[in-house]
């Protein structure tokens, strides 16, 4: 079973915009590759954007779709012209480097659209993750993310001292259980920069990814410069980061947030974990509400009109059945902020009235009377929002961990006593 993500066609694939595409070679330093590789090419904008840049470039695209319609490309496994030659095979197949000829071919620039999608694990993989140094930096090898495959096979096929320019989604570049994975590739290859995608950089979808370039070499590096690619298409001067930052997080928006909080600013303030605040995941999910029996406050039921208010939630007021004791439940003077959600970042309010169940889409935080007020209005600020939104994860719709949640930032002059 393949699991694709909505907005995506069946292979799970997103197409790139031919702006995006030709703003990604734009990237490239080199003056005048060979060989050219385009994994998963699908319709070709990639490597159609390398051929106008580069026109004497020789071309392999792959793609295990035979209806796939690549330009100036046949369904046959090879073109007439001898400049493009084009398979029809799945790119993550341990012996591609053979069908490729890549020993006596050497590819030396390599552009790539991964599918946003979990494959189903094959033994291969594991061939194709070790080649690439990767096998031992993932918690759970056996649900890896297409992406990282992706990245690995171009690795193995590219010749060394090649440049290869990939899309990856915004788990491998944020996501906490791939903080091993950055690390290794940080330290492993050379990362020439990274660039953050604005929403709607694909067609039909709002996913969010970033560009990154990278060199198939062992030279040392300081810094990864980590750009921002604007709504507008222009390029944000760029951030320089240092290894451990980066493979924390390799998003532009994180790092733009840490730089821009003075540390100043940071001496005054206390993380939430360390004000004795509790803070917990509600219990019953989206399908369990359905047939819950009882009321139960999900996402749908925080407006984002009401972010930052005291509300009365006693209308989801109800007896729990007798095995309720271990359902989390929700009381005045707890704040609520949604889990999951694009815009999660947007509802976030108090309980003034009510104990009830909430879903597991929804953080209960708890705290002291003396403080539950500041750290409503601070996680409601637009400060507070614009935290939330840098520290939260995900492709399509976002996710905010609770181990960055209970970082969250509070001046400690803004308590209000009582």
């Amino acid at each position: 079973m393949i699991t694709t993500n909505s907005g995506s066609d069946i292979l799970g694939r997103y197409y790139t915009r031919s702006d995006i595409s030709s703003f990604l070679v734009e990237q490239f330093d080199i003056i005048s590759p060979v060989r050219l590789l385009d994994l998963g090419a699908g319709s070709g904008s990639l490597s159609g954007a390398a051929k106008t840049r580069w026109p004497d470039l020789k071309i392999l695209t792959v793609d295990i779709d035979p209806k796939v319609d690549v330009p100036s490309v046949s369904t046959r496994k090879k073109s007439n012209d001898s400049s493009h030659e084009h398979f029809v095979i799945d790119a993550l197949c341990e012996n591609l480097s053979a069908v490729l000829d890549c020993t006596n071919a050497p590819i030396d620039v390599a552009v790539c659209n991964p599918p946003f999608i979990t494959p189903k694990w094959r033994n291969e993989f594991r061939a194709i993750l070790e080649d690439a140094g990767f096998l031992d930096c993932l918690p759970f090898p056996a649900d890896v993310d297409a992406g990282l495959l992706f990245l690995a096979q171009n690795l193995r096929l590219m010749s060394e001292n090649a440049t290869l320019g990939i899309i990856l989604p915004d788990s491998l570049i944020t996501a906490s259980k791939y903080r091993k994975f950055r690390a290794t590739l940080l330290n492993a290859y050379v990362i020439t920069k990274v660039i953050q995608l604005p929403r709607g950089s694909f067609h039909h979808t709002d996913a969010l990814a970033s560009i990154v370039i990278l060199q198939k070499t062992k030279k040392h590096q300081d810094t990864i410069p980590i750009y921002c690619l604007t709504r507008e298409k222009t390029l944000s001067a760029p951030i320089l980061v240092d290894l451990l930052s980066a493979s924390e997080r390799l998003d532009y928006s994180f790092h733009f947030h840490r730089l821009h909080t003075s540390n100043a600013t940071r001496s005054k303030t206390s993380m939430l974990y360390e004000l004795a605040v509790e803070i917990k995941r509600g219990s019953i999910t989206s399908s369990q509400i359905k047939t819950a029996g009882f009321p139960v406050l999900h996402i749908t039921n925080m407006m984002e009109k009401d972010i930052g208010q005291w509300l009365d939630f006693s209308s989801f007021d109800a007896k729990l059945p007798d095995d309720g004791a271990t359902i989390i439940k929700a009381q005045p003077g707890d704040i609520l902020i949604s889990r999951v959600g694009r815009n999660l970042d947007s509802k976030i309010v108090g309980v003034m009235r009510g104990t009830f169940a909430v879903s597991d889409c929804v953080y209960v935080i708890r705290c002291a009377p003396n403080i539950r007020e500041s750290v409503l209005a601070q996680m409601a600020s637009k400060e507070g929002r614009a935290w939330l939104s840098a520290h939260a994860y995900g492709v399509a719709a976002k996710q905010l961990a609770k181990k960055e949640l209970i970082t969250f930032p509070i001046l400690l002059n803004q308590y209000k006593d009582v």
